[in-house]
């Protein structure tokens, strides 16, 4: 389970909180399942998705709206949450590049991650070593006649992640370069303590 959003004085400039449970292997396996519940200025938005071994079931959608669900073949997708857990199986060297097919909400994504370098950050008051990605990312096309092919991300220019460099290896920050700008992440809390 996960939630966020803005700190107070941003979120009079954009309202957004979100809740995310989900399951998956402790490894990073296929998924089973997850919600996200968003709350936007428009409303409630709802995103559920069911994961197969080479496909995902999925609905996005204002929680008012009959929308239809959606089925996308896509081999070894995963979700954010599963993403994440197989990434931090993985030895990690200064060089390594993952490549992942993420869905995280309603379109599925090709992950490039490449292993950039060894930060010091500090988070939640503590300095705390962590490991440094940049990440590249392309919409896998799911309509028809395009299905299957890759194309740039909208609104997505570049982005930076860190993950702790220890046998926990949490997400700490993500700093993402976007189409108005950069926004950041950062670990806020954590259970049990950090």
């Amino acid at each position: 389970m996960a939630k966020g959003g803005p700190n107070s004085l941003i979120r009079k400039l954009w309202n957004y909180q979100a809740i995310y449970v989900g399951e998956a292997g402790d490894d990073g396996g296929v998924p089973s399942w997850f919600r996200i519940d968003e709350e936007v200025a428009k409303g409630d938005l709802l995103s559920e998705a069911v994961f197969g071994d080479e496909s995902v079931l999925a609905c996005h959608r204002f929680v008012w709206e009959p929308k239809p669900w959606t089925f996308t073949r896509l081999p070894g997708v995963r979700d954010l949450f599963a993403a994440m857990l197989f990434v931090r199986s993985q030895p990690l060297r200064n060089g390594d590049r993952l490549r992942l097919t993420v869905f995280p909400d309603q379109n599925p994504y090709l992950v490039d991650l490449t292993v950039a370098g060894r930060d010091t950050l500090t988070i939640l008051g503590k300095k705390t070593p962590a490991i440094r990605f940049t990440i590249r990312i392309q919409t896998i096309e799911t309509r028809r006649p395009n299905t299957g092919r890759l194309a740039p991300h909208r609104k997505f220019r570049s982005g930076r992640v860190w993950m702790s460099d220890d046998a926990r290896r949490l997400p700490l920050r993500a700093e993402v370069d976007v189409f108005i700008g950069s926004v950041f992440a950062e670990l806020a809390k954590v259970s049990p303590e950090f």
